[in-house]
């Protein structure tokens, strides 16, 4: 099997936020099958922002369903979206 890439938008609930630590918090959540390849920080409004995830993992794994709720045991998100995935 091979592998997929997804872009996940993670919200914190949080406005004033270290984004280096918070995706350091969601790396750490994942099983040595998935990786963070990459991430941007965002504007979303009113001074909150948002990190697009850029996330490589197994295919057999399917859409971005079981990442969203690897990211979901992190505390201080007030959402989660898949944006996007492809194979690899």
């Amino acid at each position: 099997m091979g592998e997929f890439v997804a872009l996940i938008d993670v919200i914190p609930e949080d406005i004033d936020l270290d984004f280096e630590e918070f995706v350091s918090k969601l790396k750490n959540v994942l099983p040595e099958a998935a990786v963070i390849e990459s991430y941007d920080v965002q504007p979303v409004a009113f001074g909150l922002k948002k990190a697009r995830v850029r996330v490589r993992y197994p295919e057999e794994w399917g859409g971005t369903d079981k990442l969203e709720g690897l990211f979901k045991q992190v505390e201080g998100i007030q959402g989660i979206e898949g944006i996007a995935f492809s194979k690899a």
